[in-house]
């Protein structure tokens, strides 16, 4: 359906999750796919997390028909997101997709005061992490991508965010980040608009990842087998990019449903997936 063979993206926090899938399903149109992340080595990981590695992801993007990157990347470290860009500049000459998905939740996720507990009993690490990593990375990364893209007067950014940006989901800190996320999202494509540069915001619906399988196993509530993949967030991202005449909406939130919809994207089982 659609063309990536030539187009460059960087995906951030790409070992496992949301951030893996976005890059399996850029690859299946063949793109060539920055896969970047901390996770080098699966020792030390819970086994429902064994073979997230991003060098498994590169493995998988290649599989399917792109070109898998490998780069380890700390991005709660400003000079390793640098190097990243320096490198990308170097060997590519340009940029055409920018994924931030990075969030540092996996230090938090299995821990019990990261689910619904007051944020005046969390951690402060919690909240500093989200924002360090999460917040600040986007913020860097996209920084650097758009020197790339404003000059090529083309490229999308994209933003994973949630729902829970507009209502309580989790934690405070989770909502307080992604709502900082969106507002990003909108006042960044005010100034680049112009130069042909594309940002959204990308609400995924409930996603089958490794850690909501997990989750599944003491939550007979969650039923990952009705969850979209985390591949269809790729798709959706590959529609996106491939979409000339979306430069008026830049800057809006979009739920991956929606795209879903409107471009006949389905999920790597057929169906469609639903909203949240």
């Amino acid at each position: 359906m659609y063309n990536l063979e030539g187009k460059i993206a960087v995906i951030t926090g790409a070992s496992r999750g949301v951030g893996k899938g976005v890059a399996l399903g850029l690859a299946e149109y063949g793109a060539t796919v920055y896969v970047t992340g901390r996770t080098v080595s699966s020792e030390g990981l819970p086994d429902f997390l064994k073979n997230t590695t991003i060098q498994e992801t590169a493995n998988e993007v290649n599989q399917l028909g792109g070109i898998g990157i490998v780069h380890r990347c700390d991005f709660s470290k400003d000079e390793e997101i640098t190097k990243l860009f320096e490198r990308v500049q170097r060997e590519q000459g340009r940029i055409d997709i920018l994924v931030n998905n990075a969030w540092a939740a996996a230090d938090h996720i299995m821990n019990e005061y990261f689910f619904q507990t007051p944020f005046w009993e969390q951690p402060m690490s919690l909240y500093d992490d989200l924002h360090t990593v999460g917040l600040r990375s986007s913020y860097l990364a996209s920084r650097y991508a758009a020197q790339m893209m404003v000059k090529q007067h083309s490229g999308l950014i994209a933003n994973i965010s949630y729902i829970s940006a507009k209502k309580y989901w989790l934690n405070v800190s989770n909502g307080l980040f992604k709502a900082a996320i969106d507002k990003f999202t909108s006042d960044a494509s005010h100034e680049l608009k112009k130069y042909g540069v594309k940002m959204f915001s990308i609400y995924p619906g409930n996603v089958r990842t490794e850690g909501m399988i997990e989750l599944s196993k003491y939550d007979p509530s969650l039923r990952p087998e009705e969850m979209e993949t985390p591949q269809f967030v790729g798709r959706c991202i590959a529609a996106l990019e491939q979409d000339e005449s979306n430069i008026e909406q830049s800057g809006e939130v979009l739920r991956t449903e929606e795209i879903g919809l409107r471009y006949g994207i389905t999920d790597i089982d057929g169906r469609q997936p639903r909203a949240v």
